[in-house]
Formats: C-alpha cells, structure tokens, sequence
C-alpha cells in the first residue's frame, strides 16, 4: 500500500518541500528562498523554484511520483479554495497563480490538495505535533501576518471558503488602527511582526547602529531595557492572548498551538499574552484553555501537508477527495 506524500509549505520568504510517510516521518527536505520577484512576470521564476524543490526530494528520497499518495500544499493567502489559485501577499509575482494546477503537472496522476498555510499549521500540529490527541485546537501563527485553523471534535475544519480559524482578522481593538482587510483593530494589525515594528518606530524606537527594523531586532531591544519596544512587544502579546480568550469563548477549546516567528520573542511576549487571555477569559470553561507552544515549527508545516492527504477522514474535505485513501 502507498503511504508517502509530497509535502509543500510556500511561506512569503521560503518554499519547503518533503516526501513525508504515514508515521510523520520526513525524507529528502528541500528548502529554497522565494526569488524576489515583485510583479507577475516573475511567476514562472517563483515557480522554478518550487520544482526544484520538488525535484530534489523526490531525488533524494529515491520517490517516483507513481508510488505518491499525493500531494499536499499549504501556502500563504490569500486563496481561492478548493481550486487552489493562490495570490500570497508576500510574493507579489503571484496573483491568482494557479498553483494547484501547476502541481499537478510536476507529479502527474497523483491528487494534489492545496490549503492556507493556517490551516496546514493546524492539520500538523494534530496530526504529530504537540496538539497530537487534542480534540478541540485552534492553531495559530503571529509571523509577517497572523492566520490560523482549527480542529473541532477531531476534524479539521475548512469553513465555505477554506478560512476557518483565520484569527488574525478577529477584532481585538474596536477603535484599533486600520488594518488592510478593511476593518480595525484586527489580531493582525495589533500583533504582526511588521505591524508592531511600524508602530515602535512611530513612537521614537530607533534599532542599533546596524541592525535592521524587524521583530527580531525589536524583541532584543525590549529584553535589553528599551521602554518603546518593550511597551508594544507587551501590547502585540497581550492582543494574541485577548484573541485566543475570544476563540475560547466562542468556541469550547480544549488547546491553542502558538506558533510563528514574532512569537518566539521570548518571556515577554508570552507573558502579556498569558495575561492579555487571562484578563478576557472569563467563563470557567474558557479558563480551562491550554496554551502550547509550537515544538517544531518547520516540520509542522511539512506534517500538516502531509496529512491532507495521508488522513484526509480527519484532515481531507475537498470536493474531489474520496473520504480514504487506498
């Protein structure tokens, strides 16, 4: 019986790839930086890169594509789902990209299942990640953006549109700032990495003498004593937990990943979002909520992936999909 599939995580600044098996375990990853192009004439460039990608793990883990399973894609959004036309807003070059499509073409014959990289973040933090065995989890990922997705009574959910769980434009600051989905105060615009860089500088934060303006930069600024990213590294977090207490409330959650690189800012981020989820979940049962950090970031996106296609009675759901695979 096959069980190997492709697994693809296109994030805004890198595209992974791996032949992943049913015990999660992962062969012949392949890793590329997204080519900077920044209209759509560079599709096909960014795109080069994804197969060749693709082409070094399957090399490397000695696969044909005849002995995949499938493929399973998770990608940056925004996405036409279930289709698969993706126009990340990270790679500029890709507006409406037929990426599934385009898949398809690299490994004929095999099924390939495209999603959020929210939604893949949650499919492999339960599949075989830290919320492995979890019932009810929300999965969320504080980076660039702020996205997430969610397994309810063991399945993931897709919603109408393949955003469910999509967390970061929950309102978290009624008379926030304006965010570019259009509304105010989103999780998004109140925590994301850029967004709370753009607010310190604002303030008068300037970073080291050669050092670039980014949330890494701001979170050692804060941990050195800095007043200014010190207060809005407190305020990104306590937005993520205000955020984590709705979902809660809303939602009956057993677990909540927390995943992303703006959140691995360290103790003080985690403590005002510990605080900020605190102030907001009132309800016992809402107060009972487990926050977990993502063990293993890199490989969770890979898994998530993966199980599209190698659980989908858990983790499938597209129209095309039977409910097992064979």
């Amino acid at each position: 019986m096959r069980s190997q599939a492709l697994a693809v995580d296109i994030g805004g600044t890198k595209i992974a790839t791996a032949v992943v098996d049913a015990g999660g375990t992962l062969r012949g990853a392949a890793r590329r930086p997204v080519p900077a192009a920044v209209d759509p004439t560079g599709a096909e460039e960014v795109f080069g890169a994804v197969r060749d990608c693709v082409a070094e793990s399957l090399a490397t883990a000695g696969v044909d594509p005849c002995d995949l399973v499938g493929v399973g894609c998770g990608c940056a959004g925004p996405m036409r789902w279930p289709e698969g036309a993706v126009s990340p807003l990270n790679i500029p070059a890709w507006r409406e990209f037929p990426l599934r499509e385009r898949l398809r073409d690299l490994v004929a014959g095999a099924p390939v299942y495209v999603h959020n990289d929210g939604i893949a973040l949650a499919a492999g933090e339960h599949w075989a990640g830290v919320g492995r065995g979890v019932r009810n989890l929300l999965a969320v990922t504080v980076s660039t953006g702020v996205g997430g997705g969610l397994v309810l009574a063991g399945q993931l959910l897709h919603g109408g549109w393949g955003n469910a769980g999509h967390i970061g434009h929950v309102t978290v600051a009624a008379d926030g700032p304006p965010c570019p989905c259009g509304s105010r105060g989103c999780l998004e615009v109140m925590a994301a990495g850029p967004h709370t860089v753009r607010r310190a500088q604002a303030a008068g934060w300037v970073p080291p003498a050669g050092q670039p303006a980014d949330g890494r930069t701001l979170a050692t600024s804060a941990a050195a004593g800095d007043r200014i990213a010190r207060r809005e590294l407190v305020r990104s977090g306590a937005a993520v937990g205000t955020g984590l207490a709705s979902a809660a409330n809303l939602l009956d959650l057993d677990a909540a990943v927390v995943a992303g690189g703006f959140a691995q800012s360290g103790p003080i981020f985690w403590d005002a979002m510990r605080a900020g989820f605190d102030r907001h979940a009132g309800l016992a049962f809402s107060r009972r909520l487990r926050i977990l950090r993502s063990a293993d970031p890199d490989r969770v996106a890979l898994w998530g992936a993966a199980a599209f296609v190698l659980a989908p009675e858990q983790y499938g759901g597209w129209p095309d999909q039977p409910p097992a695979h064979a």
